[in-house]
């Protein structure tokens, strides 16, 4: 019988281990992400963070170097030679200490700080971005050359629904555009139905899907 239960006890605090490691993982990926960066790298990207430059924008690494000394850590370096903390280790003994809520409040203030800055730049974008604001920055932007290819016609009206949408995306990358897509196309292309209006809005959005690779 005692044969038996130890194997089941060597399997348990196995598996108990693996469960932990995975944990440990998740969490540090998740209070860490700076350290994992480099499993998106492109190639040029790559070959930057072998040479020791940080191919990610300079608004995340301050970011991210910012959380990092909140938990009492140096920046984060990259290349060959880079010395960094022992980051995983720390997460590793927080969680053999049993304190995994403390890890996972970290995360939840973090995500609450990052609505809260995400609430205030909307804030700030509508302000800015007036419907004249708007306005202007349209025509402008179709007096010139911006999305716009050789043979296309200033003039066709998918043309103009593409080169707005194209803007609108400019100005607003996380909000709803179509609502101020309507009152451009309509201020530019005045008097069509609204049959018309929603067909050159598909068009747009399709033409741009194609250019994402949706």
């Amino acid at each position: 019988m005692e044969k038996n239960e130890k194997p089941k006890a060597s399997a348990s605090r196995k598996g108990e281990g693996e469960a932990l490691q995975h944990l440990g993982r998740e969490l540090h990926a998740a209070l860490f992400p700076e350290e994992y960066d480099h499993v998106y790298d492109s190639v040029s990207e790559a070959k930057d963070r072998q040479r020791g430059i940080n191919p990610m924008k300079a608004e995340h690494v301050e970011k991210t170097n910012t959380l990092r000394a909140q938990l009492g850590f140096t920046p984060f370096n990259v290349g060959p030679d880079a010395h960094n903390d022992d980051t995983y280790g720390w997460v590793k003994e927080k969680l053999r200490q049993g304190e995994e809520a403390e890890l996972r409040e970290i995360m939840a203030i973090r995500a609450h700080e990052a609505l809260e800055a995400e609430h205030r730049r909307e804030q700030a974008r509508q302000q800015l971005q007036t419907p004249s604001w708007l306005d202007q920055k349209i025509d402008d932007m179709l007096l010139g050359e911006k999305f716009i290819y050789r043979g296309q016609g200033r003039s066709d009206p998918q043309v103009i629904a593409f080169r707005i949408l194209g803007e609108l995306f400019n100005v607003n990358r996380s909000g709803d555009n179509e609502p101020e897509f309507f009152r451009q196309i309509r201020r530019l292309l005045p008097g069509r139905s609204e049959a018309e209006y929603q067909a050159l809005h598909r068009h747009a959005m399709n033409e741009w899907m194609e250019v994402y690779g949706y």
